[in-house]
């Protein structure tokens, strides 16, 4: 993972983290105040979509995860610790290709699910080299 490379940050093993300001309100439409009295704590952008020691993050290329509010050009934080299970969204090296799909269990057995209708779900085989690298935990898209 690179720094984060930004002023106001302090150095953590060999990394700048920095922290965003937090404010503990509700916001109905709009955005609160910055004043001061709003201000509750920080929060670093790895507590926000829950980094840890395990997480990695990656750049999405394609179109087939749209329907998942995955864009192209997005990034995700995916979780090498946490365990796929059926519905989750994954990042799997599929004979040698990376891939971020939705693993559904079926009677046939594991499918690579694509959220675009223009993609066609990809059924598991034995002969494939499969293996999941880790369950997506948040998607971060640049406005």
């Amino acid at each position: 993972m690179r720094a984060i490379d930004k002023p106001a940050g302090e150095q953590v093993k060999n990394r700048i983290v920095r922290t965003l300001p937090f404010f503990d309100t509700t916001v109905n439409a709009g955005f609160p105040s910055p004043a001061q009295d709003y201000h509750e704590n920080e929060i670093t952008p790895e507590e926000l979509i829950g980094m840890t020691p395990t997480t990695f993050l990656v750049r999405v290329s394609g179109p087939s995860m749209e329907g998942a509010h995955i864009p192209h050009g997005c990034v995700v934080a995916v979780d090498r610790s946490a365990k796929p299970s059926a519905g989750s969204i994954v990042v799997a090296l599929l004979n040698g290709e990376f891939t971020i799909k939705r693993l559904v269990r079926s009677h046939a057995g594991w499918i690579l699910h694509a959220e675009n209708p223009s993609f066609t779900p990809y059924v598991v085989k034995d002969e494939d080299q499969f293996d999941v690298w880790g369950v997506v935990k948040a998607i971060v898209i640049k406005p």
